[in-house]
């Protein structure tokens, strides 16, 4: 056991915590929405005492894809949150006129 730990630590691998530093940095604003999107949902489900396997059913997509949904880095399209706005009952996005 302790020889396989050895050749673990051993084969170095490369970190790419450079490239995700930067890309938070760079997209910043859309995943910090993302992030509040991801919450209100998840808050939704536990609302309705649902699973993300029950969401994934009412969206008619797979478990994995609300995986991604809940994760907080999703760039949601309009047309997901519209869907998740509806079989939710809840509102996600709301738009303030200029003088609002």
């Amino acid at each position: 056991m302790e020889e396989k730990l050895k050749n673990l630590a051993a084969q170095n691998h490369p970190s790419n915590w450079k490239e995700k530093v930067e890309y938070r940095i760079k997209n910043k604003a859309w995943l910090k929405k993302s992030t509040r999107i991801s919450f209100r949902i998840l808050d939704a489900l536990d609302d309705k005492g649902w699973n993300q396997t029950d969401l994934a059913n009412a969206l008619g997509v797979s478990r994995q894809q609300v995986s991604k949904l809940v994760k907080g880095d999703n760039d949601f399209k309009l047309s997901t949150i519209a869907k998740l706005e509806e079989i939710l009952r809840i509102e996600l996005l709301v738009i303030l006129a200029g003088n609002e």
